[in-house]
């Protein structure tokens, strides 16, 4: 199973986004960044059950085109996986919908 170390850290798509999670006991948070100069993306309510994650990522820049294309209101995008020693693979959508579905593979940045 694994822990709470298990997923502090940096992990990495492989391509330009970086996600960072602070764990604090069974939950955490955390950030998406891309490229200098891109938005960044918080990651909120987030848990950890065992290797079984879940999390959201909240989308709430007035500026973010997509809050915009969704009328200026705020969103989450879900997202659900497991972590599997230094990998983390995760898929979800924007939340309660199946618009945008995704899965990532994200590998720990040494």
């Amino acid at each position: 199973m694994a822990s709470a170390a298990d997923l502090s850290g940096r992990w990495s798509t492989g391509k330009t986004n970086i996600f960072t999670f602070q764990v604090a006991g069974d939950s955490f948070t955390g950030i998406i960044e891309g490229r200098p100069g891109e938005r960044s993306y918080k990651i909120v309510d987030g848990t950890l059950h065992g290797n079984d994650i879940s999390f959201f990522v909240l989308h709430d820049a007035k500026d973010d085109p997509e809050v915009i294309e969704n009328g200026g209101k705020p969103f989450r995008n879900t997202a659900t996986g497991a972590v599997a020693g230094d990998e983390i693979t995760i898929s979800g959508a924007r939340e309660g919908t199946n618009q945008r579905p995704y899965t990532l593979v994200l590998k720990r940045v040494p």
